[in-house]
């Protein structure tokens, strides 16, 4: 038998339940709980109906900051829309809007390529999902 000492207490764990625990454990965290970084709203037009759709942000590089920016140590956030493929690929990104002007727009765009969202889907299949925004705040400390 396997023991567990917790606070002055002693467990008896039979041999074959830790086992299954320790065999099934880590494929149930990983399939189960996948970390999603972050949800934000797309939407897909189906027969003429716009429809609202969670996507999933599942993986991301690294936001770079311009080292002009942070020499000078601006302050600013970027507005970056764009679409989500049938794959889970960011599509077309375009900036919307951008404080200061001129500063963290290519940085932004090169951050928003990069993330990889669980593929949408609707009624069962994958769809190309549009209209999805995103702010990106650029702080030199952070």
């Amino acid at each position: 038998m396997l023991m567990i000492h917790n606070k002055n207490r002693l467990f008896h764990i039979p041999r074959f339940k830790a086992f299954i625990f320790l065999c099934f454990f880590p494929l149930i965290s990983n399939v189960a709980w996948s970390e999603v970084l972050a949800t934000n709203i797309g939407y897909y037009t189906d027969n003429g109906e716009r429809v609202s759709i969670k996507c999933s942000l599942m993986g991301a590089g690294a936001l770079r900051y311009p080292p002009k920016a942070r020499k000078y140590k601006y302050v600013g956030e970027v507005i970056v829309a764009f679409s989500i493929g049938p794959d889970g690929k960011v599509v077309d990104p375009h900036i919307v809007d951008a404080e200061p002007p001129g500063i963290f727009e290519r940085s932004a765009l090169k951050y928003v390529r990069s993330w990889r969202y669980q593929p949408p889907v609707h009624d069962g299949e994958n769809i190309q999902v549009d209209d999805v925004a995103v702010r990106i705040a650029f702080q030199p400390g952070r």
